[in-house]
């Protein structure tokens, strides 16, 4: 924010400083003798020994010109004055310097004109100089710069102190603003993403003032679509001088996604899954993805996801998943060898809207059946077939600077799941759960909105995350309904889905910090444990895992490998994803 300063105060200087140099009186072409005495006079207002303090000639010092006249610029550039003078009169043996001062006159009235953002009162109110003060120019400068920074706070970067003018006749003074406004809005690089895509992710409109807090929030945003690798933006000069147009620059990247992973676990072996994705459809924003798992079971599923429907004026979002799971299972079962075979097909409904920043909330509809077939021996009696449909209400919390790669920020969900009763179905049950994370920066807040931010290897510009999750039935739970706990995205180092039960509890710490462009190090810790309705809760009970990971990103997205070590593991396991754990 930029002002203008007062010329008539530039015109005394100038005049005063001529007056100086030229300086025609005989006395002061002397520049011998001592000062015998100080004197001040014309004074009305201004306080003597504030002028005095002023100057730093002293009774006893012998005579200097170029003192004096730097005792005149001190007292002139205090700002209360329209004109010092200095004369000398022989007193005791020497002289006596006397400075007369003109004073500026009283302000009478503070006139705010073309604040719409800011009261006149809370722009007054932040200022030193008021009503019934002498004028000062040093003091009129440094409540121009408070007004300037209030303006900086609220985000309104373009604002300009355009017309400060202090009347001295009248005593009125009066300081314009001009707001800068939006003209118009343009968005440029998007090749393939609709424009409607991105402006509806945008807070600010044409006809506005230029808020950067807003526009900030809109960049980030429209980051987090997760569609371009870079989204700057850059001002141009509107129709007129309180006019800007704003240009919001964005880099597409491919958002066709190869993604997968894979694991072991005791009961299904080693397993691997991947996944085709298009999360940008049309360039629509929608996103289609099939996945396909082998190994111990196969699973076939396909994911449709609209994050805003049509044109809502707020983010109504949709969401509709299918699949179909077959698992071969061999095991002794009473000392019979017997193999079965598992399916278990279904889908479900997501809706839901965001009902204020950083909220949402939705439904989701869900109906699975479970079926399984006998091939040989017998089959275990705790297996649960038939049908459940369930109803999950839930809600988000998301304040998190980068969806993708957060540095600060909480994120939360709290859901409940009830299956059964209106619904119909083969089950009864209800599930509550809650997943809670926060992310710290340990270092400099990275600048911009791009993925590629890591350029420095130091260990102290990392990032602190943390999650926690709960689940808790309410009955004994199906099989198929109970909470697995163990491996990745729960407790790294035991085994996939090692521990399940009705009530769940898991805790996870990272500590990720960049070691060379797109690629991080991370070192984790996490604790869990699942427990069966009857069985008490204990601390004791929580299994502790540990271990070291890296982070890269590639043309399949962001890799994760991790490798972890139970409680008595001295080999460790390793894991393999796409994107962070959490």
């Amino acid at each position: 924010m930029g002002h203008k300063t007062i010329n008539k105060g530039l015109v005394f200087l100038i005049i005063s400083l001529l007056l100086l140099f030229l300086f025609g009186s005989v006395v002061l072409a002397q520049n011998n003798g001592k000062i015998t005495a100080i004197v001040v006079r014309d004074n009305e207002h201004i306080d003597t020994k504030f002028i005095i303090s002023l100057i730093s000639s002293n009774i006893g010092d012998t005579f200097s010109k170029d003192k004096i006249q730097t005792d005149m610029k001190a007292i002139y550039d205090s700002g209360y004055f329209l004109d010092v003078q200095v004369k000398l009169e022989p007193f005791r043996d020497g002289y006596r310097v006397v400075f007369s001062v003109k004073e500026n006159t009283l302000v009478k009235d503070i006139v705010i004109e073309g604040s719409t953002v800011l009261e006149a009162q809370e722009i007054k109110n932040a200022m030193v100089l008021d009503k019934g003060q002498v004028f000062s120019q040093m003091i009129l400068q440094n409540d121009l710069d408070r007004i300037s920074q209030l303006y900086r706070e609220k985000g309104l970067i373009l604002a300009q102190l355009e017309d400060i003018d202090y009347n001295q006749d009248t005593g009125v003074l009066l300081i314009k603003i001009v707001e800068g406004k939006i003209e118009e809005i343009k968005i440029t690089g998007n090749e393939k993403t609709v424009d409607r895509v991105i402006r509806r992710h945008v807070k600010v409109e044409p006809g506005q003032l230029f808020d950067f807090n807003e526009v900030r929030k809109s960049l980030q945003d429209v980051y987090n679509l997760g569609f371009f690798d870079d989204v700057s933006m850059k001002l141009e000069p509107g129709s007129a001088e309180n006019m800007i147009v704003l240009v919001i620059e964005v880099r597409e990247k491919s958002t066709g996604l190869l993604g997968g992973g894979g694991g072991y676990s005791t009961g299904e072996g080693l397993f691997a899954y991947a996944s085709v994705k298009e999360a940008n459809l049309f360039g629509q924003g929608q996103s289609i993805e099939a996945k396909l798992e082998v190994g111990g079971r196969t699973t076939y599923s396909l994911s449709f996801y609209d994050p805003w429907l049509g044109n809502a004026s707020s983010p109504t979002f949709f969401g509709l998943d299918v699949y179909d799971t077959f698992l071969e299972v061999n095991k002794q079962i009473d000392g019979i060898d017997s193999k079965y075979e598992m399916e278990r097909m279904g889908g479900k409904l997501t809706f839901g809207q965001e009902f204020k920043e950083h909220f949402k909330v939705g439904i989701e509809l869900k109906s699975e059946e479970a079926s399984y077939e006998l091939i040989s021996g017998k089959l275990p009696d705790n297996l649960q077939a038939g049908l459940t449909n369930s109803l999950k209400p839930f809600l988000i919390y998301d304040t998190r600077d980068d969806r993708f790669n957060p540095t600060e920020g909480w994120f939360g969900t709290v859901s409940v799941l009830s299956a059964g009763g209106v619904l119909g179905g083969d089950y009864n049950f209800r599930k509550y759960d809650l997943d809670l994370r926060t992310y710290f920066s340990t270092g400099p807040i990275r600048e911009g909105y791009k993925r590629d931010t890591t350029i420095s290897s130091a260990i102290n510009e990392g990032v602190l995350a943390m999650r926690m999750m709960v689940g808790y039935g309410d009955t004994s739970l199906p099989s198929f309904a109970k909470y697995e706990i163990g491996g990745l995205g729960t407790i790294r180092g035991y085994e996939y889905k090692e521990f399940v039960g009705d009530v769940s509890l898991v805790f996870n710490v990272e500590y990720r910090f960049p070691v060379a462009d797109n690629l991080q190090a991370v070192l984790f810790a996490d604790l869990g444990y699942a427990w069966d309705h009857g069985i008490p809760i204990t601390i004791g009970d929580l299994k502790f895992g540990k271990g070291v990971g890296i982070r890269f990103d590639t043309f399949l997205g962001p890799i994760s490998i991790d490798y972890g070590f139970g409680e008595g593991d001295e080999e460790g396991k390793a894991y393999f994803s796409i994107g962070h754990t959490f």
